[in-house]
């Protein structure tokens, strides 16, 4: 089991945009093949970028694949909660929301 907290998740989020900032200095493509790809691996950093962004957010231990060494328990008023990310105008916008049933 692999455990999360602030400390490792801030590093991913800075190993990312790390890694984003040099695949857009260095990222070429010679035909429209290789820019689908280009745009493939950006793509896949924004989402990688999102899960730690909303994992950092979520300060508590929850199932089987989120176990937080600084926020040990679970918290009973996120039961039957859907996190929810948004980008506008640049800015994430992080919320919690009902699951719809």
């Amino acid at each position: 089991m692999k455990v999360r907290s602030k400390t490792l998740l801030k590093s991913g989020l800075k190993y990312l945009g790390d890694l984003k900032r040099y695949c857009k200095e260095q990222m070429k493509a010679e035909n429209t093949h290789e820019l689908m790809r280009c745009l493939e691996v950006l793509d896949l950093l924004d989402v990688a970028e999102a899960i730690a962004i909303t994992s950092e957010n979520r300060k508590e231990s929850r199932g089987a694949y989120h176990h937080r060494s600084d926020y040990t328990y679970t918290n009973p008023l996120l039961d039957n909660k859907f996190q929810t990310i948004e980008q506008k105008n640049g800015e994430i916008i992080l919320n919690f929301r009902d699951k719809v049933r």
